[in-house]
């Protein structure tokens, strides 16, 4: 009686499970996160949040298209509602867990499926019922979120949960307990998991402003501005809510699904492919945490493939901070409803936008929304990375220092492109051409070139760096906050060059601009990249991730692009090739220098020595060190050497005997690397010069008789490299010397504050000495 009663209830399931498959199969389409979570075996067993019959129906799809055989593995679920039959499954399976082997184990494997993960405006009523929401239990949301939202279905498979594991941190329970407290872990991911993916709910944007405006600090700053200018208080909030309207982001998950669906297509036609590295750190981070995205800026496309990639990876899109010089006619409100928050390039003077900006941050933090910022605070021309501008971190800081209720993580992030869109314009800039100003009509115009592909981008998240509360906490938060900014910055962006994704065009530029005439015979070519690659992979610095494949292909498609030249027996570059692709040469520079100087060390120095060459190379880091942003202190040095040394001998570039004398080899890599580190340490030897041959000198003088050396030593030896003089560059170098001590600054005069004249001596001795005699001969007369 009751195997009939079982069967009859069966049959309607069934049915429904009979009528959902074509449905589904024309209504669904899945995108699928973790798919290497997905493994067949029957010590693995599934649990999806829900007991929806559609979401175990996708997930059997999935399984099938994975390769999984009948019979399936078993399908649990996480709901109250049968919490119970899976308690009861679970219990069985830690029984049967005390007789496998020692080395065996059973998982079990978390599954979301969501579709549509958009956040939702809290006012809307069709959102309400077709969006994702916390409760899912009524069938007409069901229905209409498969029938709205069903071509945007995302399927994470998150990372198992070990039941041996489980067992082992809790020893001689009862089985029953230990599949209790499995089953509440796994409903917890479940919460966590889906507040990270939807966010928070959308706030009607007036009643957002007026919220911020009741801010204590935004009133008082209010009142005071009033009484400065004796003004009503009513005019000043007005003026207030005019700048705040300004800033505010004005989101529209309608906007952004349309964006994201054209920007999958955009993707394809412009960039081949884009590499993501390390976004599953992100995806754990960002289950408990605020996440704010600091990545490195190169290109106007920076706002897109991190925004898309996100969205695709099962993450909250953020809101990103921008230029107002981005708030144009039509594009700013695009952008806005994209997430854009638009920010003035400073706040000096202003203290009421300060506030406003700052309290904006604060009540988007406090509702859990993720940020993006760049803390370079521009596109850099050149390719490297630049010095930090901590004004919107210093205000995350003290945000958290106020309110550490919910964690903040900073995740950095490397981002990287086998071809620029902006390549001419930056170059035309690093001429001395002015910035082509935002518009619509210039983004059409600019849309223009995306004719052909660009090759791959890359994006690379590097490790997470949760804020620490200090010890103790100061009352006055922005000062404390100043303090903290700049470590906090020196390792973001420390961890943005630890997460280096080396694409193809970085290799083929390093190997061309440092070739003999900017030329390389083919066979030879092919070889010495496989040797560049080799090298960056056993450097004590290796990149995160660098591009597979074959040089001959690397360079064909280099050819397609006309970033590289090509005759019967040689690959060249033409001058405009060789400017352009300084900035991809340039992006390898923090793990190639060492090398580069050990080799050039080991050719000019008289007696090269093991012992000797790290004597010789220790100075040089330390100037090196910030404006690279290497990740090592001075007692990692030894084992960084050795490791260098090893990496360069098995590239056969350097050889030494039994007592410790250094033999340099004549390989195409050699001459490469050496032609790479001689430039910058002209440009390091051309600024302690001028400033030795002046004694003390205005940091603004200083900069630009070293820029002007720097040009004509340039102009005069073809460095092929338009930033060598880039005045933001030589100032990055100021800077490193004035933080270290090196130099020092008094009644706004810079002087040394070191004996410059034996480092200056032995630098004669190892750099080209015409170049060297270049450089005393353009020195301005006392």
């Amino acid at each position: 009686m009751n195997r009939h009663h079982r069967t009859t209830n069966r049959l309607p399931m069934l049915f429904s499970s009979w009528l959902k498959k074509p449905l589904l199969r024309m209504l669904v389409n899945t995108n699928v996160q973790g798919q290497h979570h997905l493994k067949q075996s029957n010590q693995t067993l599934y649990i999806l949040e829900t007991d929806r019959t559609s979401h175990q129906l996708l997930l059997k799809r999935c399984m099938k298209d994975a390769g999984f055989e009948r019979p399936l593995p078993l399908i649990l679920t996480a709901s109250h509602h049968h919490g119970n039959e899976s308690r009861q499954r679970l219990e069985a399976q830690v029984e049967r867990l005390g007789f496998l082997a020692d080395d065996q184990d059973i998982e079990v494997v978390p599954v979301s499926i969501f579709h549509g993960r958009m956040p939702r405006r809290e006012t809307s009523l069709f959102n309400l019922l077709s969006g994702e929401h916390w409760n899912t239990a009524n069938p007409l949301r069901r229905a209409l979120q498969v029938l709205v939202n069903g071509r945007d279905t995302l399927i994470q498979v998150g990372r198992p949960l070990s039941l041996k594991a489980l067992v082992q941190s809790h020893p001689d329970q009862p089985s029953g307990v230990y599949a209790h407290k499995a089953l509440r872990l796994i409903q917890t991911y479940f919460h966590r998991r889906r507040k990270a993916i939807l966010g928070p709910a959308l706030l009607n944007r007036s009643a957002q402003l007026s919220l911020i405006l009741k801010d204590p600090d935004v009133k008082a700053q209010i009142h005071a501005l009033a009484a400065q200018e004796h003004a009503p208080y009513s005019d000043i909030e007005q003026q207030a809510y005019r700048e705040l309207d300004k800033i505010a982001a004005n989101f529209s998950p309608a906007t952004a699904r349309v964006l994201s669906y054209f920007l999958g297509l955009f993707w394809t036609k412009v960039y081949r492919r884009v590499h993501v590295t390390g976004i599953d750190k992100v995806q754990e981070a960002s289950i408990d945490s605020q996440v704010v995205y600091l990545p490195c800026h190169r290109s106007h496309m920076d706002y897109v493939i991190l925004s898309w990639n996100l969205y695709q990876h099962g993450l909250m899109i953020p809101h990103i901070a921008a230029g107002d010089n981005l708030n144009a006619p039509i594009l700013g409100s695009i952008l806005k409803r994209g997430g854009a928050v638009f920010m003035r390039r400073s706040f000096r003077g202003d203290k009421l936008y300060a506030t406003l900006f700052k309290s904006y941050l604060r009540h988007m933090a406090a509702r859990g929304h993720a940020l993006e910022y760049f803390l370079e605070g521009g596109r850099s021309r050149t390719g490297r990375l630049l010095s930090a501008k901590a004004g919107l971190l210093t205000m995350t800081i003290e945000n958290y220092l106020r309110d550490s209720s919910k964690p903040v993580t900073l995740v950095p992030v490397w981002i990287s492109y086998d071809k620029l869109v902006e390549s001419k314009s930056y170059q035309k800039e690093l001429d001395g051409g002015k910035k082509a100003k935002e518009s619509l009509w210039g983004l059409l115009v600019t849309l223009k070139s995306f004719t052909r592909q660009f090759g791959d981008a890359a994006l690379s998240f590097g490790e997470p760096i949760p804020l620490a509360l200090p010890s103790t906490i100061d009352d006055n938060l922005a000062d404390q906050a100043k303090q903290m900014a700049p470590k906090f910055a020196t390792e973001v962006l420390t961890k943005i060059n630890a997460a280096a994704y080396v694409n193809q065009t970085a290799l083929i530029a390093t190997l061309l601009l440092g070739s003999p005439q900017l030329r390389i015979e083919k066979q030879h070519a092919h070889q010495a990249l496989h040797m560049l690659k080799a090298l960056l992979l056993d450097l004590p610095n290796p990149p995160a991730d660098i591009a597979a494949g074959e040089p001959e292909r690397w360079l064909k498609k280099a050819l397609q692009r006309d970033q590289v030249s090509i005759d019967e027996e040689h690959y060249y570059l033409t001058a405009h090739q060789a400017r352009e692709m300084t900035f991809y040469r340039n992006q390898l520079h923090h793990m190639l220098l060492l090398p580069s100087i050990y080799l050039l060390l080991a050719k000019r120095y008289a007696k090269p020595r093991l012992q000797t060459l790290p004597v010789l190379i220790r100075p040089l880091f330390q100037l090196m060190q910030r404006e690279l942003f290497l990740p090592w202190q001075a007692q990692d040095l030894p084992e960084v050497f050795r490791r260098t040394r090893q990496a360069l001998e098995a590239q056969a570039c350097i050889s030494h005997d039994k007592n410790g004398a250094v033999t340099l080899s004549d390989n195409p890599l050699s001459i490469v690397l050496m032609q790479t580190a001689e430039p910058v340490l002209l440009r390091y030897f051309i600024v302690l010069r001028v400033l030795q041959h002046n004694s003390a000198m205005l940091r603004e003088e200083l900069l630009q008789e070293s820029q002007r050396i720097a040009a004509e030593l340039h102009h005069l030896f073809g460095f092929n490299s338009p930033e060598y003089s880039d005045i933001r560059t030589l100032d990055s170098f100021v800077e490193t010397l004035l933080e270290q001590g090196a130099l020092g600054s008094q009644d706004g005069l810079i002087s040394a504050q070191f004996a410059t004249e034996k480092l200056l001596q032995r630098a004669k001795q190892i750099l080209n000495q015409q170049a060297v005699s270049s450089i005393e001969s353009h020195l301005s007369p006392k």
